[in-house]
């Protein structure tokens, strides 16, 4: 059964321009208000997949910043401090208007922006993979958990930590998965058989469509861009449309890739692709040229519909 996060008021963002392409948009430039336009979206705010980005700085790390039914949350906060801040700036994001904060995984390139979002914006939910480097539940960190109040870490007082998929709003989940493959690229091909696995836990975030689609969103996939494809898919229990964010295909061979793109495609059912971050630019290419039309680019300041 999936349990609803009580409603409230949440704030607005307005965010820059209007695009419409075969049902995901992308869009730069131009402004639009709120008051106008309901369309849910998503912004890139930090990311080392960019062109064309005018002031913002590109740099390895990911955060996105999206509008969803009226709410404002926050996916990831990039690598420094200062260049979160600094991108939100130029792109226009106000960032003490999120109402809901997201953290992937506990990798310092998507956690470090988090320190600013805190010093403006103290009434913000955030929620954490179940880590007990985060200050989440573990049996290894039990006598820290004595000493130190859960999210110590941040010492942020509104944090729930995340163990299993849940809906913290309607139509807003967070699919939990635990990674095997976690850490740098020895853990990977050729290596990929190496004891060296620190199950890593790590949330990535659904969205449901008023048109029934489902948007995905990843920060780094050390579970496996598939495997948080079809966890996503049982429990919520629609196909998964539009798959963004990092696939983390650096490490993997050009057909490793492709057979995974060909997997996403035919036989789970996702119909659009932004893959950016971890992803790396080779495979990148390859799922550009793999879903064509439907590949949209989503590197460093650009918007998509959702």
């Amino acid at each position: 059964m999936r349990k609803n996060y009580h409603r409230r008021e949440f704030l607005q963002l307005s965010l820059a321009g209007l695009a419409t392409l075969a049902g995901c948009g992308e869009f730069r430039g131009g402004t639009l208000d709120d008051k106008i336009t309901s369309k849910n979206q998503i912004l890139n705010l930090y990311d080392n997949i960019a062109k064309d980005t005018g002031e913002a700085i590109s740099d390895w790390g990911f955060s996105a910043l999206i509008r969803y039914n009226g709410k404002t949350i926050l996916f990831d906060a990039g690598t420094f401090p200062d260049i979160f801040k600094h991108n939100a700036k130029v792109l226009g994001a106000d960032l003490t208007m999120v109402d809901i904060a997201i953290l992937s995984h506990i990798h310092p390139d998507h956690i470090g922006g988090l320190d600013y979002l805190l010093k403006i914006n103290p009434d913000f939910k955030l929620f954490l993979p179940n880590d007990g480097n985060l200050g989440g539940k573990d049996e290894f960190y039990a006598e820290m958990d004595k000493k130190y109040a859960r999210g110590y870490l941040y010492r942020h007082p509104n944090t729930e930590f995340v163990e299993e998929c849940t809906e913290i709003a309607p139509g807003v989940v967070l699919v939990a998965t635990t990674s095997p493959l976690a850490g740098g690229f020895w853990k990977y091909p050729p290596y990929e058989n190496e004891p060296l696995f620190i199950e890593m836990p790590e949330l990535s975030l659904a969205l449901e469509g008023k048109d029934g689609q489902v948007s995905l969103i990843s920060g780094c996939s050390h579970s496996k861009i598939e495997e948080i494809i079809k966890k996503t898919r049982k429990y919520i229990g629609k196909n998964v449309s539009l798959v963004v964010g990092g696939f983390h295909h650096l490490p993997y061979s050009s057909e490793y890739v492709y057979n995974i793109a060909r997997l996403m495609k035919d036989e789970l059912g996702v119909k659009y692709v932004a893959p950016t971050h971890c992803t790396g630019e080779k495979a990148i290419a390859i799922f550009k040229e793999f879903y064509k039309e439907d590949f949209h680019y989503f590197g460093l300041g650009t918007k998509l519909l959702l």
